[in-house]
């Protein structure tokens, strides 16, 4: 099972609520490296302007606010919960 599909089930995880906080740690991870590897060259904006051209603007590859949302999502997730509509909530309702 590669990075990919990992981040996929940690992702469908989040998505339906289910074992939040412990899905959340692999993910913040995943979004680490990805912050180090690839965004931080890049500098702190989202959308980064490189040019105009007749058709539009041109934009360059995506600076690291975006990863550092994801991961404030992600650590909210795990002091906060999943919520009451969650596979999570269910889960401790039936206790």
């Amino acid at each position: 099972m590669g990075i990919t599909s990992r981040g996929n089930l940690g992702g469908f995880a989040i998505f339906v609520g289910a074992f939040v906080t412990i899905a959340s740690l692999p993910l913040i991870v995943i979004m680490l490296v990805a912050l180090f590897t690839v965004h931080l060259k890049y500098g702190f904006s989202s959308i980064n302007t490189i040019g105009l051209t007749p058709t539009g603007p041109v934009f360059g590859p995506p600076g690291y606010e975006v990863v550092l949302l994801y991961i404030a999502g992600l650590v909210s997730f795990i002091l906060g919960g999943a919520g009451i509509l969650s596979v999570d909530d269910w889960i401790i309702s039936r206790k």
